[in-house]
């Protein structure tokens, strides 16, 4: 394929950041990466605070991964990342029922974040095209002309002088900080219309050491909120024996650092099995907190002007609920709907890849946001028909409970493998409506 341009950078070397550089080197002729962090280690970096907590590539996102990085799963695999069925070998309680397992051919890969960047830089340190500037961040856009950016100033944090560095495209994947608002509010253009929703969460997350088949089969516990107790528990299998052990909450509940208040929380929610396997394992790290005021979704294909020669991808775009675990998703998919733009040459990229990318967000956008807005000490989504909605989906839910394919079926929409209108089908409605004979309550 012929290059389209002289250099692009990208701003942010997290998964997003990583992804983009990785389609940028089919159609440039240098891509570089900019990353405030320095070298890396086996820990998370200080610019991924979430890194501590639990990461799988889900469903969806696994597909995505292996059509931007063919051969990706294997290699997480053979180099430790543990793969998982989504539907036999997690244990899933969603509003007070356990979701009925049974062999769906879902499958997930669990891994630490640290382990799972690795892997895509190591992909990409051994393209000639690509280089990886660590150690430095964007202080402006280099602007000499209205309409559009030609390139980015850089700096590193402990001085050296501003670096200019020309570029045909910069694509700022620097998180939910994001430099585009800044830079748009600079150079008087306006701001992307942003969607909101106040979950107000927070998490917190210790590992732990114990074998990987512990329970015999299952590799992953999740205990999800109810009206009655917004929290829940995760307890996830990752690389080399370890174990990710998370409580969360919403509104007033507040994860403890402090390891005995904590270990208190996860005693009340972990099933009596769970508890037993947690209380025997080795404690690995201290507990680290995580807090998440807001989701959003900033509307850049709404905007009636944009300067050429900027994008903006991953959290700086969209940043959901990390719960449902779809941020890597989305990651690959706006790098995939990148490299289609991009063949499709640079001119007006921006317009047309803001639109492909807002829709493609959109189903877990609405999903999410609908599924939290139930909670005490949510804000609410917002969105039209919420009331009925809820109470269909926990209906589902209830239902699934003894259905495995309707099990099967709310998963994949949650997971994004299908949108949300799925549930709605006729055989999804007529199985959730049916009159239940039993109700059991769960964790």
């Amino acid at each position: 394929m012929s290059a389209i341009g002289a250099h692009a950078v990208v701003l942010g070397g997290g998964m997003s950041g990583l992804m983009a550089a990785h389609v940028l080197a089919d159609h440039f002729e240098r891509v570089t990466v900019v990353e405030r962090d320095g070298h890396e280690t086996a820990a998370p970096r200080r610019g991924v605070p979430q890194g501590w907590h639990p990461h799988a590539l889900v469903l969806k996102a696994v597909d995505l991964l292996d059509e931007l990085l063919p051969g990706m799963k294997e290699s997480y695999v053979q180099d430790g990342g543990v793969p998982v069925g989504m539907m036999s070998q997690h244990r899933l309680f969603y509003f007070g029922h356990q979701l009925r397992q049974s062999e769906a051919g879902l499958d997930t890969v669990w891994a630490s974040r640290p382990f799972l960047e690795k892997g895509i830089r190591e992909r990409l340190r051994a393209r000639s095209e690509v280089t990886l500037r660590q150690g430095c961040f964007a202080v402006r856009p280099l602007a000499p002309t209205r309409g559009r950016i030609t390139g980015v100033v850089v700096e590193k944090p402990d001085g050296g002088g501003p670096e200019s560095l020309a570029a045909d495209l910069v694509v700022d994947a620097t998180g939910r900080t994001g430099r585009t608002r800044t830079w748009l509010s600079d150079l008087g253009y306006p701001l992307p219309r942003e969607e909101r929703v106040k979950v107000n969460l927070a998490y917190a997350s210790r590992i732990l050491r114990c074998g990987p088949d512990v329970f015999a089969n299952d590799r992953a516990i999740a205990v999800g909120p109810r009206l009655d107790r917004p929290r829940g528990l995760y307890f996830t299998v990752q690389e080399e024996g370890r174990w990710t052990l998370t409580v969360y909450g919403y509104g007033d509940f507040r994860p403890s650092a402090d390891t005995d208040e904590f270990m208190a929380q996860v005693r009340e929610l972990a099933p009596d099995d769970v508890w037993a396997v947690i209380e025997a394992a080795e404690p690995l790290t201290e507990v680290r907190v995580f807090q998440v005021p807001e989701t959003y979704r900033r509307r850049y294909d709404k905007l009636p002007r944009f300067p050429e020669g900027l994008l903006v991808t991953g959290d700086a775009l969209a940043a959901l609920n990390p719960l449902y675990g779809t941020g890597m998703m989305y990651s690959a998919a706006y790098a995939l709907i990148l490299d289609r733009r991009l063949r499709e040459g640079i001119d007006g990229l921006p317009r047309r890849f803001f639109k492909d990318a807002g829709r493609a967000v959109a189903g877990s956008w609405r999903f999410s946001s609908l599924s939290d807005s139930f909670l005490p000490g949510v804000g609410g989504s917002g969105l039209p028909g919420a009331g009925l909605a809820l109470w269909y989906l926990r209906r589902l839910v209830a239902a699934a409970e003894h259905d495995a394919a309707l099990a099967a079926d709310f998963i994949r929409v949650a997971s994004a493998l299908r949108s949300p209108v799925a549930l709605a089908r006729p055989g999804v409605l007529l199985r959730t409506l049916r009159p239940r004979t039993t109700r059991t309550r769960l964790p």
